[in-house]
């Protein structure tokens, strides 16, 4: 490993940086270099050993490694050799290439995930419109404030019948996500027969629940032997298209579903449904799949850390049940008015976020392979990175960054308010395309984030509102939950859910039952 330098954030300017040449170093005396444990392979032996026999996050390979220490050293960066190939590894949430130059990194992601358009190259004629399908809706502001009253109501639903036992977290925060969104007119609207009930199917159960495990250790851990259970989706979708098919018909314009099939030019037809090649099954399966598991995730890690963080927990109930006045009243620092997408930020708001830059719902490391070669800036220097190199993206380490948050490793809302700039913050803003604190939404950091989620304004507001209906009516106790990171899931999952239990809370407010709560989301304007 490359003797120290600067600290993290802070590069020296304008000159070359002095490091002494390990064997092997890609940019010698330029760009720190980590050797691997194999003069021959590198760190591709090891890395396998420990992400795919032992099941290790990949984020834990690197700190175990010193690769993570190495970068660290020298700026946030670091390259290695994974077996031949050339690795750059990263810690900092920074661009430093274009989508242009970034291929998914495995040639299975269409086998994966069909026609998808996180599958597309970056210059594919029909990425912009695949995007749009997804981004008009669950990423227009208006729309998503639109569907609050809803949330609340379906929301309710679901914890009324989850009232006063307790059930894994896990199973909770999924079975309540999977049943909002299909019951909310213009997302998914599978109201006939809503997504749990294939949750827990013995037919589709296992590869639906841990549809992006699977994917994920593919990619992530560079593991093709995942790909043995994953066309199950293909008669899943199927069968939840032929289950729910006169729902969808009537539907409104902004349903993902029908938009996919006006994207393609076909008629939402049973013989359409029936004729669709696995492509576009896939595709389909995909963006269902993405609607309701990466938020689960998402609320299993906010509600887990939320409950270990009795000061947040306090604000958030305070909000939940009074609104701004009582959560200013706590004396809590925490304390925001209500928001929603386009308003500002309240401290339910703030904790979600939180939760999404601490444990999040995309893998721990991500990478993709450049396709030609690029010029990389770094500490004042300029190399030039060859085609096929790996550019590895550890987000949970990028995420933890003491240049950019104050307290990195814990559950503060206040790191959040460290990347607010100004009293007009929002949701929205936050999550922008072209804000790259939290780097929980994207596959790499590349040059003006165009493959962001296109959902991510949804999945975030979405909690926001579960959270507050969930702690505004109910008191909630959770028991045996541990907070770091499972091993053998290449998804960022608790390593023990535990349990949630939630009672009714004497004098909570009433449930929604105004016809505003029930009325039907608008279409967003395009």
């Amino acid at each position: 490993m490359s003797a120290p330098a600067d600290r993290l954030g802070a590069p020296r300017q304008g000159r070359t940086v002095a490091l002494p040449q390990a064997p092997g170093a890609a940019f010698p005396g330029l760009v720190a270099h980590h050797d691997g444990p194999s003069l021959r392979h590198g760190h591709a032996p090891a890395f396998h050993e420990a992400t795919v026999v032992r099941g290790e996050p990949a984020s834990h390979y690197f700190r175990a490694s010193g690769i993570s220490a190495c970068a660290e050293e020298n700026g946030g960066l670091c390259t290695f050799w994974m077996g031949p190939r050339l690795a750059v590894y990263q810690i900092t949430n920074e661009p430093l290439v274009g989508d242009d130059l970034l291929a998914p990194s495995t040639d299975a992601n269409r086998e994966l995930f069909g026609d998808f358009m996180g599958s597309l190259p970056h210059d594919h004629p029909d990425r912009p419109g695949k995007r749009a399908v997804v981004e008009r809706s669950l990423g227009n502001a208006k729309f998503v404030e639109s569907l609050e009253p809803a949330v609340r109501r379906f929301t309710a639903d679901h914890l009324g019948r989850a009232a006063s036992r307790p059930l894994p977290l896990d199973d909770f925060t999924l079975s309540l996500t999977a049943y909002v969104d299909s019951m909310l007119p213009g997302v998914l609207d599978l109201t006939q027969r809503p997504l749990p009930e294939y949750l827990h199917s013995a037919e589709y159960g296992r590869v639906v629940r841990g549809f992006f495990d699977l994917a994920s250790d593919v990619i992530s851990n560079d593991n093709p032997a995942a790909m043995r259970e994953f066309d199950i989706i293909v008669p899943f979708v199927r069968d939840l298209l032929a289950d729910n098919f006169d729902a969808l018909a009537d539907a409104p314009d902004s349903n993902l579903i029908r938009r996919h099939f006006s994207l393609w030019g076909l008629p939402f037809t049973r013989r359409s449904v029936a004729a669709l090649d696995a492509a576009r099954v896939k595709e389909l399966g995909t963006v269902i799949v993405a609607t309701y598991d990466t938020t689960a995730l998402s609320l299993m890690w906010a509600i887990g850390y939320v409950e270990a963080t009795p000061q947040v927990k306090d604000a958030v109930v305070a909000e939940a049940r009074s609104g701004a006045g009582a959560a200013a009243g706590t004396g809590c620092p925490y304390a925001a008015p209500p928001s929603h997408a386009g308003a500002a930020l309240s401290v339910t708001d703030l904790a979600v976020l939180e939760a999404v830059r601490l444990g999040g719902s995309n893998p721990s490391a991500l990478w993709r392979r450049t396709t030609g070669p690029f010029t990389l800036r770094h500490r004042g220097v300029r190399v030039t990175v060859p085609p096929d190199t790996m550019m590895w993206l550890d987000r949970r380490q990028a995420n933890r960054d003491p240049a950019v948050f104050p307290e990195p490793r814990r559950f503060a809302p206040a790191n959040i308010k460290a990347i607010v700039r100004s009293d007009r913050e929002t949701v929205s803003s936050l999550l922008s395309r072209g804000r790259y604190e939290i780097n929980s939404f994207s596959m790499v950091n590349a040059d003006r984030n165009p493959r962001k989620c296109p959902g991510r304004l949804f999945s975030v507001r979405m909690q926001s509102v579960v959270l507050a209906e969930l702690y505004g009516r109910y008191a909630v106790a959770t028991q045996g939950v541990d907070l770091r990171l499972k091993h053998h899931a290449s998804m960022p999952r608790p390593a023990r859910p535990g349990t949630i239990t939630i009672r009714p809370e004497p004098g909570a407010p009433p449930g929604p039952g105004t016809q505003r709560d029930t009325a039907t989301p608008r279409e967003p304007s395009p």
